[in-house]
């Protein structure tokens, strides 16, 4: 059995020690994780690096506990002798972690553990730009069907063929 300790990292690590407490948050068995994902690669233009972690010779690893906590594993000794540790993730993270490497393992991972991805997210930019200054004006409902009707029959949307119209009676 292989037990992996997981400490706690930077200002509180460093805390800790000095005011003689315990830096150790927990530990897992490496040979019960039920998953493991590797981090892919991609080329930078100069060089072949991690998708996550941005090294050449380093990268990350997501591990799955048998107890069903998120891992995550960073090595850097090889790259600069850089820091090599683990460290828990939120279900959050690890799905960010999931989204943000991209494969198709990752992408079948995202799957089985939070379900299915949407097609698209982000933010809701309101569709298109305005154009010129609102201005409000009230039709009768013949009129609205006839600008409707043009609109439709030239392939534009309401405002536009309003738009239209009035510079053409300018």
């Amino acid at each position: 059995m292989t037990r992996i300790n997981v400490y706690r990292r930077g200002d509180a690590y460093d805390d800790a020690e000095f005011e003689g407490g315990s830096n150790l948050l927990g530990w897992f068995n490496l040979e019960s994780c039920t998953d493991s994902i590797s981090e892919g690669t991609r080329w930078d233009g100069n060089n072949t690096v991690g998708v996550l972690s941005g090294l050449q010779i380093g990268y990350e690893k997501l591990l799955r506990t048998a107890q069903g906590r998120w891992v995550r594993y960073y090595n850097s000794v090889n790259e600069f002798n850089g820091p090599e540790y683990y460290e828990f993730l939120t279900d959050d993270e690890a799905k960010d972690w999931l989204l943000r490497e991209g494969s198709d393992k990752a992408e079948r991972k995202l799957e089985k553990y939070f379900g299915k991805v949407e097609e698209e997210s982000g933010p809701n930019l309101g569709g298109r730009p305005a154009v010129g200054k609102k201005v409000e004006m009230r039709l009768d409902e013949e009129t609205l069907a006839r600008v409707d009707d043009r609109a439709s029959a030239e392939g534009v949307a309401r405002a536009e063929m309003l738009r239209r119209l009035v510079l053409a009676g300018l």
